[in-house]
């Protein structure tokens, strides 16, 4: 008896293991397809799917309407394919500007508009300087304000 309930073991776990094996699944790879930004601009969610075997996330199609918006806009702007705009460039670090941060801490919401209206290689830090301007004179008038209570 005990033969027959070891041989009946061994057969069932057989059969579970043979079972649980994974067969080798091939995912179709798709062959590099070239195209040009005109073919690029007209393709669809559905078509670039079809293109890369690989069907796009709703995050990936909002980022592939976005690149072909631009595409088409540096197109007409200069009718060439300036692929300039797409390069990632580096960003500049932030450097302090006391004139800004004096226009925000004396003249607070005045500052901020007064510092976005020049238009130089500093304006970014600028504003940034005038904008911690600000939160400098909210924090002080708050300071004095619960003192004084």
């Amino acid at each position: 008896m005990l033969k027959y309930f070891l041989l009946t073991l061994l057969i069932v776990c057989t059969i579970y293991s043979y079972s649980a094996t994974i067969s080798a699944f091939k995912v179709p790879q798709s062959d590099p397809v070239f195209i040009n930004l005109v073919e690029y601009m007209r393709l669809k969610p559905s078509d670039f799917t079809k293109l890369t075997c690989h069907k796009l996330t709703w995050m990936e199609t909002i980022a592939f309407k976005i690149t072909q918006r631009r595409i088409k806009k540096a197109i007409r702007k200069d009718a060439s394919n300036d692929m300039s705009a797409y390069i990632k460039h580096e960003k500049k670090s932030f450097r302090w500007h006391w004139g800004g941060f004096f226009l925000g801490l004396l003249l607070p919401v005045l500052g901020l508009i007064i510092t976005a209206f020049f238009k130089d290689a500093q304006r970014k830090n600028r504003i940034d300087s005038a904008a911690i301007g600000t939160c400098v004179f909210a924090i002080i008038f708050l300071v004095i304000l619960l003192r004084s209570l």
